[in-house]
């Protein structure tokens, strides 16, 4: 695979291997490698500043037989923005005249690789196992999922659950640290590899990390699910919410639903949001400069704390 740098397109895609199309291949297990770029910040914060995905590769490996079958790399023009700052671009390695000479937006991008996935045969919608790898949960929870909620995007089913690479070293590695790719590889002593492009990079030190967690036994079985709708019922006094998992959003408008906060927040797996009872009767009449206060409970602190670092950003 050569450098992304030097690519002469918008689009590569790389069939590294034939796919067969047998009924025995829907026995079989596909897991496909995401990594995903913005147009800001990078690492740890990535989504934390709301910019827009503007490079997305999709990796895909047979676990069976351990070998890679395709690479789909896309750059995605985004919407708000018409250049880079030349920090970023040093830091992403990304070449500024792809991103913005891409006729793709972030939808047309999606589309281009569930095509491909049904053109090769490895469409979950054809009774193929596949599911995505993450480094981390940002690039689903904080990147894609609300990208997508604001440009009214319908996301493919296969983006709704994922593994996170993290838990899953974690898991099978006995640690307790919080990895990143750098650490993984050199707990593996993996050395590093040697990729201008940061998405690019990325990918191919997941694929190694990847490769030898197989090796060592892995089983990848127990994918993340994302929640698509807010659970409904009443909460009582009587059910165990744990309190680190709970905040109040203040500000909201007042005929703000509960349906409303899931959306704008969704990727975060929210249980429920109820409104607290901070609105006097005079005001409530002319619903005039009133806003609502609710208590909103998240499924696990993880995603929480997700929301809680964009929020200490954006301020």
């Amino acid at each position: 695979m050569s450098s992304s740098s030097s690519l002469p397109s918008t689009t590569t895609v790389v069939p590294l291997a034939n796919v067969e199309t047998n009924t025995e291949n829907y026995n079989k297990q596909y897991l496909c490698l995401l990594y995903v770029i913005t147009a800001g910040l990078l690492d740890e914060n990535m989504g934390s500043d709301e910019q827009e995905i503007i490079e997305m590769i999709h990796l895909i490996i047979d676990v069976d037989q351990k070998k890679t079958v395709a690479l789909h790399h896309q750059y995605v023009q985004p919407i708000y923005i018409d250049v880079l700052n030349d920090e970023y671009k040093e830091k992403s390695g990304v070449d500024e005249g792809l991103v913005f000479s891409s006729e793709v937006g972030l939808d047309g991008a999606l589309k281009k690789f569930d095509s491909f996935l049904h053109e090769h045969y490895l469409h979950p919608d054809l009774g193929i196992k596949l599911t995505l790898i993450c480094e981390n949960c940002l690039h689903l929870r904080q990147c894609l999922h609300p990208e997508s909620v604001k440009k009214s995007i319908s996301l493919p089913s296969y983006y709704w659950s994922y593994f996170d690479l993290r838990f899953e070293f974690e898991h099978m590695y006995k640690t307790c640290e919080r990895n990143n790719l750098n650490s993984m590889l050199e707990k593996l002593n993996i050395s590093p590899m040697s990729e201008n492009n940061y998405c690019m990079r990325h990918i191919k030190h997941m694929e190694l990390i990847v490769y030898q967690m197989l090796n060592d036994g892995h089983h990848f079985e127990k994918p993340e699910c994302i929640m698509s709708n807010l659970q409904q019922g009443i909460c009582t006094l009587e059910d165990n919410i744990e309190e680190s998992t709970v905040i109040r959003a203040r500000g909201l408008p007042w005929q703000c639903t509960d349906q409303d906060v899931a959306k704008f927040f969704r990727g975060l797996d929210i249980e429920n949001a109820l409104q607290n009872d901070s609105i006097d009767a005079a005001s409530s009449c002319n619903k005039k400069g009133i806003s609502l206060e609710m208590s909103i409970t998240f499924k696990s602190k993880l995603t929480m704390n997700v929301l809680i670092i964009k929020n200490e950003r954006m301020n």
